[in-house]
């Protein structure tokens, strides 16, 4: 290709230009948005295979999680792989060498806004950037069984913010958050609310945690909530009918057995009406909890 001006005046004037630019002479460079978007997305490992995330099958075997840390410095090298493959000429490395840092910056804010761009919501406000990401990867059954899973991670017990949440395939979970949780927490579905028992799997009874249903006058349980005795929840055991298929509960034993086992003036009249039994066997979204301060966990890695 035929140049219309002196080549080595060329690079002379676009190198003065960026570090004019790069002394703060001028305002530096803003990437466009889609490509921001696009690297962010990288960063949080969008359209990364699985298999570079766990570089063996048996590192996550069925019924398995693993916490990791996100390296930045890895991050920023993805980042440095996906532009090279836009580099034509020594003018975008020249570029890329000079504002490496305003790059990664932007993409930092990036990854912070990511998610509330792809739930339409109005993008937070960044305090602070580059700081550290941790993530869980999780394959189970849970995942497929329970597909409104909530993962939540705590430090402190201020709550961090998920910068990713998605379903790698039917049974795997990735959750990435903006720093480092010492507690996490597995929750069922919230519309989940369902009826229950309290049941080993091998056992032939059962039990009911009982609630208040806001008597007695005088010194009311309060509705809804669970009663203790001290630090034990007050029950109530059950059975099952004898004679028909298995695993049918016998509600009448478990209605008389509620009577007896709720607190003295605890139900209106000593009756337990159809709407009080409901109350009584409404279970909520269970929770699992893995906190980082457990004994039973392993020490920090130094």
């Amino acid at each position: 290709m035929k140049s219309w001006g002196n080549r080595a005046t060329i690079c002379s004037d676009v190198m003065q230009q960026l570090l004019s630019v790069k002394d703060g002479d001028y305002p530096p460079p803003i990437l466009p948005d889609n490509l921001t978007t696009w690297l962010a997305q990288l960063t949080l490992l969008y359209g990364v295979p699985v298999a570079y995330m766990t570089a063996d099958n048996r590192m996550l075997p069925l019924e398995s999680m693993r916490f990791f840390y996100m390296d930045r410095n890895w991050l920023d090298r993805l980042v440095d792989g996906a532009l090279s493959v836009g580099v034509l000429s020594s003018r975008e490395q020249v570029f890329n060498e000079a504002f490496y840092e305003e790059i990664y910056a932007q993409i930092d804010v990036k990854q912070l806004q990511l998610r509330s761009t792809l739930r339409k919501e109005p993008l937070p406000t960044v305090v602070a950037a580059g700081g550290g990401m941790t993530g869980v990867i999780f394959r189970s059954a849970v995942v497929s069984g329970w597909p409104g899973l909530e993962i939540e991670g705590l430090s402190g017990g201020t709550l961090l913010n998920i910068l990713r949440m998605d379903r790698l395939s039917d049974n795997t979970m990735l959750c990435i958050w903006d720093g480092l949780p010492d507690t996490v927490n597995f929750i069922e579905p919230a519309e989940g609310l369902h009826f229950g028992i309290i049941r080993n799997p091998a056992a032939s009874t059962y039990s009911v945690n009982l609630r208040g249903l806001g008597y007695p006058a005088d010194k009311p349980y309060p509705a809804g909530e669970q009663i203790y005795n001290g630090a034990a929840p007050v029950q109530a055991s059950g059975g099952f009918r004898s004679g028909t298929e298995a695993g049918v509960m016998d509600i009448i034993a478990l209605k008389n057995n509620i009577i007896q086992a709720m607190p003295t003036g605890a139900l209106p009249d000593g009756k337990l009406s159809p709407g009080a039994f409901a109350i009584q066997m409404v279970r909520g979204a269970g929770k699992q909890p893995y906190d980082l301060n457990s004994p039973a966990c392993d020490p920090l890695i130094p």
